[in-house]
């Protein structure tokens, strides 16, 4: 019994270190394309044009169908013959059929509808392809502002503690009469101010926590922790290349070019009206006076038939005209469409590597700063309690510091966040579960 109840302590423990361990940012993003609502609303909708694919198909097979008539007669049915009344059917009248429908030709109705359906399910699956990156853009833009947000927490902690302890030394020094009382009012304010500063950080963890815990399909609020990353490597390609790369591989584009297919095969199935519908068509059926139709004393009791049927609607006041020249229009404004998603594409690239540009700059300049701030707080922190300095160069030594440690870390994880961009902005990766 204790050698179990070790062995069940052991499991818990495990458990709940491995629930406790920081999470990778591509782990949170393979766990938000299995677990993400929008990923299975996607996934729900590429089934339905599954289904309604193998539905247009089935129009190509032939169709059976089968009837029931029944009938009772408030009198036999009869015919006069030179004065004399003959019999000709029974009062009670049954009616049964089979029958089999084959389409040989439809103007093209059958198979336009057939590659509609394709063409449905083609853009359902991009669609999705869609959906999982823009899943993975938020993901990692969440990761990278969870990481931020802790890091600030951090630095409002410190930025606290430090207020804190400034607060006092400026208490003993008003007790021996060395500053003056407004001193400590300005110490007790900053380090007031820098208490809501640390409750607001506190609560911009939680926010995004619960926003990531949501996008990665997990309970709200879930104890979760990000692993931090290495910094990226420098982007170096070409710009053009991007913008191509981009072009190729963004499934907006290749949405609206399926669009255009989608409205072609429209303007195909208009047209089949100016065509007639030709079936071939095979019935068996049984008359008779009893419940299966297998008694009949005045005619055949069974009959078979194969026939060909066509029809044909010529003249529907322009209505198919209507409809056809209706389609050319759409088909027009989607190749406008189309333009313009190419140059918003463009523009997103651009702006992506811009702002990549602007972040890999602003690294080293800001780590530059944050550097000399962290020496200044030093140094005025000791020369103030040496009474060589005043307090309030202390609270701009300590200003100065937050708004540098602000600086890099908007740096740091802003170049993350603008590489993310521009992947999704370039199509890329691709996502797979």
């Amino acid at each position: 019994m204790q050698r179990l109840a070790i062995i069940i302590y052991m499991v818990l423990v495990s458990v709940n270190l491995c629930a406790a361990a920081p999470l990778t940012i591509d782990a949170a993003v393979q766990e938000a394309l299995v677990k993400n609502p929008l990923i299975h609303q996607g996934q729900a909708y590429r089934q339905a044009a599954d289904f309604a694919e193998r539905e247009a198909r089935a129009n190509y097979l032939p169709r059976f169908s089968a009837a029931y008539n029944y009938q009772s007669l408030a009198e036999a049915p009869f015919v006069n013959i030179n004065g004399n009344q003959a019999i000709t059917n029974s009062r009670d009248q049954h009616h049964w059929e089979v029958a089999l429908t084959q389409p040989l030709f439809s103007g093209f109705a059958i198979s336009a509808r057939h590659r509609l359906a394709e063409l449905g399910l083609e853009t359902r699956e991009l669609e999705l392809q869609q959906t999982r990156q823009a899943v993975i853009l938020q993901v990692k833009q969440c990761c990278f502002d969870l990481l931020m947000a802790e890091k600030r927490l951090a630095v409002a902690e410190s930025s606290a503690a430090a207020l804190a302890a400034h607060a006092a030394d400026v208490q003993k020094f008003h007790e021996n009469g060395l500053v003056p009382f407004n001193d400590l009012l300005k110490s007790r304010v900053a380090r007031a101010d820098a208490d809501q500063q640390q409750h607001r950080a506190q609560a911009s963890v939680k926010q995004v926590r619960t926003a990531l815990c949501l996008l990665i399909g997990r309970k709200y609020n879930s104890d979760i922790e990000i692993e931090d990353m290495d910094p990226s490597p420098p982007v170096t390609d070409d710009l053009d290349a991007q913008v191509d790369q981009a072009l190729r591989a963004r499934p907006e584009i290749a949405v609206i070019e399926q669009s255009l297919q989608l409205k072609e095969n429209e303007r195909l199935l208009a047209k089949s009206d100016y065509y007639p519908r030709i079936d071939l068509m095979g019935k068996y059926q049984q008359d008779g006076d009893d419940l299966g139709a297998t008694s009949n004393d005045y005619s055949n009791q069974y009959n078979a038939s194969l026939g060909v049927q066509a029809r044909w609607t010529f003249f529907e006041f322009g209505k198919t005209r209507a409809a056809s020249a209706r389609v050319n229009a759409e088909q027009r404004a989607l190749a406008q469409a189309l333009e313009k998603i190419r140059d918003d594409i463009r523009l997103q690239v651009v702006q992506a590597r811009l702002d990549l540009d602007v972040a890999a700059q602003n690294i080293n300049t800001a780590q530059t700063a944050l550097n000399q701030a962290r020496e200044h707080w030093r140094i005025t922190n000791l020369l103030y309690l040496q009474q060589l300095a005043t307090s309030t160069e202390v609270l701009d030594a300590r200003s100065y510091l937050n708004g540098a440690e602000s600086a890099y870390l908007e740096a740091r994880y802003g170049y993350e966040t603008a590489l993310a961009q521009l992947e999704w902005a370039m199509g890329k990766p691709k996502p797979e579960v």
